[in-house]
């Protein structure tokens, strides 16, 4: 069964599933922008905690019933800038350029 994902965002796999990470919406941009904005891409406890909360917040549009614990048990030092990287796609060019390579291999894109 295919799962039906409301808000559209970059896929990415982890653990053993594939997530629709969708931009976060402006609530958790709020509450995160500080440290968003002090976010240096290092494995620090702060930077580690800000993916983890900045993740599990977008990943909450998605799949309501996620965890912070679930987001930390897949996330993990060779993933998060990749995560963060879905997370902060704000513009969408980077969800934008992988439906058109989708499209143009043919594959489902999940807007079906």
């Amino acid at each position: 069964m295919t799962e039906i994902v409301k808000v559209k965002g970059v896929p990415v796999t982890l653990g053993d599933k594939k997530y629709i990470i969708p931009p976060l919406n402006l609530g958790a941009l709020e509450q995160l922008q500080e440290r968003l904005a002090a976010f240096t891409g290092g494995i620090d406890a702060a930077s580690v905690g800000t993916v983890l909360d900045a993740a599990h917040a977008a990943l909450l549009r998605n799949y309501p019933g996620i965890t912070r614990d679930d987001v930390a048990a897949v996330v993990d030092v060779g993933n998060m800038g990749e995560v963060m990287e879905a997370v902060m796609d704000v513009s969408g060019l980077k969800r934008k350029a992988i439906e058109a390579e989708t499209a143009a291999a043919g594959e489902p894109t999940g807007k079906d």
